[in-house]
Parts: structure tokens; C-alpha cells; sequence
């Protein structure tokens, strides 16, 4: 707790904390999105569903799991899930959040710091991240997160990423509100290669190129709740990405997000 840049996080987790009025219940239809996860090629969280596959009485370990929202939502799914952070603040409002969801039978939730005191070994069937590894010394992490995955278990990885130095610069320039910690980062090449080392069993997909430009959109982070014009303009930049991507592949060099499946031996 005396470490400077811990207590930095902690404080600004705190203030995070105090910010959120009111824990609200997850709507069927959110799960349902996440059941199906019809756009996966597009939005990061439903690829991240599609990784998990069928989680009905999986032991799925959330990392960073903040107030609680992917963990809850895995619980609505069937899943059994322990969800660790280093915020009581956020943990509080993560067990307040699973109760209101009527899961906290299914979903746990702890303060930890893994790094001190790690999960048991070969214990759960996934581990989720997002994005949290950005937070912390990753290759310490990466080893107890490997570590606490049975055989055959899969990592799940949504990290913010730049690859670009001149990229970065253009980036901070623009005027653009950047909620961001105060230890706050984005993940580079060596970092991505770092996860790969650890899991050579991997696989990348990288998201947000234009779709950067979707925050200029009211509620764009809410796609199911905004206005038509703004879904349907979000699912065009979202989908030109992929496209390009998809063609040009060198251009994920540019993009802002990855997912990384990664995959334990089974031996």
C-alpha cells in the first residue's frame, strides 16, 4: 500500500467508486446480446463471449474485474465465477451488482492482489481480462494467471494497444477527453509478443481503427440503448475496420484494441 503508484490507483479507483450512484440490474437484453453474440466481428465484448463459448458451470476467474459488470453477466450465463480486484470500492459494487442480479450464489467476489497472493493452481476453466493487464507488471501477472488455468483452460484478453509512437503523439494532441488512471497505458508490441510467449497456443484480432471515430457519437457506448442513426453509424465504422483488416492486415499496426485467445496445454 506505501507503493506510489499503487496508491495513485487505488485513490483514483476510489473516486471511480464514489462516482457510480447507483448499481442497476443487467437487462435480459444485454444477456441475450452476449448469449448470441451475433456481431462478434465487430465489438470486442461479443468476441470475447464467443471465446468463452458455452461457460453453463465453468469456473471462470475475472481479472480486474472492476464493479462487476463481465463477471455478473458470465453469472447470468451459468457460469461460476470469482472475480478479483485490488478496489474495495469496486468490489462492493460488484457484490451489490450480483445480488441485484441474482447470481451471487454463482458469483464471487474478493479483493486481491495477485501478485501477493495468487489463486490456487489449475483451478478454472477460463481466465478474462479486460483491460487490466495494462495496469500491472505483465509478465508476473501473465505467470500467475498461466498458473491458476487447468489444462486445456484459455485465457481471454481485451487490452488497449498502440503500436505507433507518432501514432501515440497524434493521439495525445487531438482534444479528446481520455478517461485514464494515473499509471494508465497502452499496450505495445513487446507486450503483445510477452502474451504470446506465454501462450504460444494464440490467436489476435484487432479492432478500432476508425472505429475510434465512434466516440463523437452520443451514447455510442451504450449501442443498444442510442439513437438509430448513431448504431447505424457505429456498425459502418465497425465494419469497415474489419474489412480492412481484413485486406490489409499491416494496418493493425493503427488499431486501438486487441483481443487474445490464448490456450494452455493440455499437458
Amino acid at each position: 500500500m506505501i507503493d506510489s503508484p499503487l496508491s495513485s490507483e487505488l485513490s483514483y479507483q476510489r473516486n471511480r467508486a464514489t462516482q457510480i450512484r447507483k448499481v442497476l440490474r443487467t437487462k435480459d437484453s444485454v444477456v441475450e446480446r452476449y448469449r448470441s453474440h451475433r456481431r462478434w466481428r465487430l465489438f470486442t465484448k461479443e468476441l470475447i463471449f464467443k471465446s468463452l463459448g458455452d461457460v453453463q458451470g465453468k469456473k471462470v476467474l475475472d481479472f480486474g474485474c472492476g464493479e462487476g459488470h463481465l463477471a455478473t453477466q458470465l453469472g447470468r450465463l451459468g457460469a461460476r465465477v470469482t472475480g478479483i480486484d485490488i478496489s474495495s470500492e469496486l468490489i462492493a459494487l460488484a457484490q451489490r451488482r450480483a445480488e441485484i442480479d441474482g447470481v451471487e450464489q454463482d458469483v464471487k467476489f474478493e479483493v486481491c492482489d495477485i501478485l501477493v497472493s495468487p489463486p490456487d493452481g489449475d483451478q478454472f476453466d477460463f481466465v478474462v481480462c479486460t483491460d487490466a493487464l495494462h495496469h500491472v507488471d505483465l509478465p508476473s501477472v501473465l505467470e500467475r494467471l498461466y498458473s491458476c488455468l487447468t489444462p486445456g483452460g484459455k485465457l481471454v484478453v481485451k487490452e488497449p494497444i498502440c503500436f505507433s509512437s507518432w501514432f501515440q503523439t497524434i493521439r495525445d494532441w487531438l482534444p479528446i477527453e481520455k478517461l485514464a488512471s494515473p499509471g494508465d497505458r497502452q499496450l505495445n508490441l513487446e507486450d503483445i509478443l510477452c502474451i504470446h510467449r506465454k501462450f504460444p497456443k494464440s490467436q489476435a484480432t484487432y479492432f478500432n481503427l476508425f472505429g475510434r471515430f465512434s466516440r463523437f457519437f452520443p451514447n455510442a457506448n451504450k449501442i443498444d440503448e442510442s439513437h438509430p442513426f448513431t448504431k447505424a453509424a457505429v456498425i459502418a465504422l465497425l465494419s469497415l475496420d474489419r474489412s480492412l483488416i481484413e485486406i490489409m492486415p499491416f494496418l493493425c499496426r493503427f488499431c486501438g484494441e486487441i483481443v487474445v485467445v490464448g490456450e494452455k496445454p493440455d499437458s
